[in-house]
């Protein structure tokens, strides 16, 4: 009796067991990036040409606003990608909104970028190519400093003559004030 009892525990643990069912279903691209945070959580990622790219470690992002510029950038170097994303915003009164990305080379305008350090194809929104930033939590309380939000955009580079599409992005950071 004892011995049918404890196969009977054994039985029901081990069919419930998540971490030892394989998992049938690998994520998707989207399922990879960080989640959408408000918490100063040091995370930056989205989908360049539809393939995650998420920061490997909290280091590797980093937000500045200083004098009315909001700069915004991340590092990623691996075995898919060699390349950094900026993007810069000037707002003297930064706030919870969104942003046009875009370049106006008569005015300061707001920008992002990717840098692809492995063909040295400098990618940049243009008049033509744009996209959007929408900051979705602003904490410029002394000692918090968070901001987060999310971005899409479409640059060009003129050095390689090719557009690259970065889609769903997404950042929680500490800034520096």
């Amino acid at each position: 009796m004892k011995f049918k009892f404890i196969s009977f525990v054994l039985s029901i643990l081990l069919t419930n067991c998540d971490e030892c069912k394989d998992d049938p279903k690998p994520k998707t691209e989207l399922e990879k990036l960080p989640a959408a945070t408000q918490e100063g959580k040091n995370t930056f990622g989205c989908l360049v040409e539809g393939k995650a790219w998420v920061t490997k470690t909290s280091t590797k992002a980093a937000a500045f606003y200083q004098e009315g510029v909001l700069a915004i950038s991340a590092e990623l170097i691996d075995d898919n990608f060699n390349q950094g994303i900026y993007i810069y915003i000037y707002d003297e009164n930064l706030s919870e909104q969104a942003y046009l990305l875009s370049d106006d080379v008569d005015q300061f305008s707001n920008v992002a970028g990717l840098g692809d350090y492995t063909t040295k194809c400098g990618f940049q929104t243009t008049f033509e190519y744009t996209g959007t930033v929408l900051i979705t939590h602003l904490d410029q309380s002394f000692g918090k400093w968070i901001i987060s939000g999310t971005f899409k955009f479409e640059a060009y580079s003129n050095d390689c003559q090719k557009i690259v599409k970065v889609t769903d992005g997404r950042f929680d950071l500490n800034y520096a004030p």
